[in-house]
């Protein structure tokens, strides 16, 4: 006889409103539902709130005292999931305020248990009338900079209506962060695992009164949106890292051949410079290869040594054309300013094409 697969709806409440349990209610109300909520550290208060929920039928409730952050709560529940159900079960994280609709929440099951090695994102419209602007322009330019930095087009990155298969839990465990930018990492991670992302559109609800919002929101505005960005930013400051060490190598290098190594080259000043200045740079870049393939793409294309060096060359002409031609005949004295200007846009093409084209990953 064939296991029948359970769909098990996983809640991170913080603090939540005394609606949680209608929402649960009526989820665990369909067959085959069940719900894990985790207390995430609520005030006294709050437990009204969570001994209601235990008395509803194919409900758990995983509780501990100090406030870890959603990130934590999340894999709390995984851990218990892991332990206490099988392969053929998915799982759906969803916000305890109601937000998510009981029919979205099962239609986002039913892609998972479709999209066995892919993480599910129930999507919202951004483009409706009833988005308040802030949300509409945070999110927005959130997702552009994310497909700018990682090369994924994803329609919403902020949404907590999230499904998966059993055999991602580890995956997701591994996945670093405590907070709310825990859910940003796992967008970032999970590709480079090789799990696809599949999109289903869900309904855009948003409370009507600007309080509601402040009341049922625990996302401290400052600290949270520092983590997120950081996570976000984290491929282009290890890119900008990487850069900066080749940039040492190369200068380190330089200086010890120059003044040490072709010292006896005294009289012959040209190729003293170039000799010092080719080895410099060769180095230099193996080591910034290596660092982009391993640390910033995380690419194995077998092809992206010899990508390497051709976008190198062509970028190193580049600078130095633009140099000529603009600082020297046009700017005069601005040249060094001209230089740092353009080999900054340059960098930022160079990481694009180093995405797209260097370090794509095989299919």
């Amino acid at each position: 006889m064939e296991n029948i697969n359970k769909t098990v709806v996983i809640i991170p409440c913080y603090e939540p409103p005394f609606v949680v349990n209608d929402y649960v209610k009526e989820l665990t109300s369909h067959e085959n539902v069940e719900v894990v909520a985790v207390n995430d550290g609520s005030a006294k208060e709050f437990d009204r709130v969570f001994e209601a929920l235990k008395t509803i039928e194919k409900c758990t409730v995983i509780s501990y005292e100090v406030n870890q952050g959603k990130g934590h709560a999340l894999k709390v529940a995984l851990e218990y999931c892991k332990q206490n159900y099988s392969e053929n079960d998915n799982f759906v994280t969803a916000d305890c305020d109601g937000q998510h609709y009981v029919k979205d929440v099962l239609s986002c099951a039913k892609s998972a248990n479709e999209n066995k090695n892919s993480l599910i994102l129930g999507v919202r419209d951004f483009s409706l009338p009833q988005v308040p602007a802030r949300s509409k322009f945070g999110n927005i330019n959130t997702r552009r900079m994310f497909a700018f930095l990682y090369g994924i087009q994803i329609s919403d990155t902020q949404t907590g209506l999230r499904a998966f298969n059993y055999s991602l839990i580890d995956h997701l465990l591994a996945v670093k962060g405590e907070r709310f930018e825990y859910e940003m990492s796992m967008l970032i991670q999970m590709p480079r695992n090789g799990h696809n992302i599949v999109e289903v559109p869900i309904d855009t609800v948003y409370e009507k009164k600007q309080e509601d919002v402040n009341t049922r929101s625990h996302f401290k505005t400052f600290e949270d949106s520092v983590k997120v960005w950081g996570v976000l930013l984290g491929n282009m400051a290890n890119f900008i890292f990487a850069g900066l060490i080749a940039t040492l190598i190369d200068l380190g290098i330089f200086a010890l051949l120059y003044y040490i190594g072709f010292k006896n080259l005294s009289d012959n000043a040209e190729t003293r410079t170039l000799l010092s200045s080719v080895i410099a740079r060769v180095c230099s870049s193996t080591v910034n290869f290596l660092m982009c393939k391993k640390v910033v793409f995380h690419s194995s294309n077998k092809f992206s040594s010899l990508k390497y060096y051709a976008l190198w060359i062509m970028q190193l002409g580049a600078s130095y054309l633009f140099t000529y031609l603009i600082g020297n005949l046009l700017l005069g004295t601005l040249i060094v300013l001209v230089k740092a200007v353009f080999d900054t846009i340059i960098s930022l093409l160079s990481y694009k094409i180093q995405q797209i084209w260097v370090f794509k990953k095989n299919k």
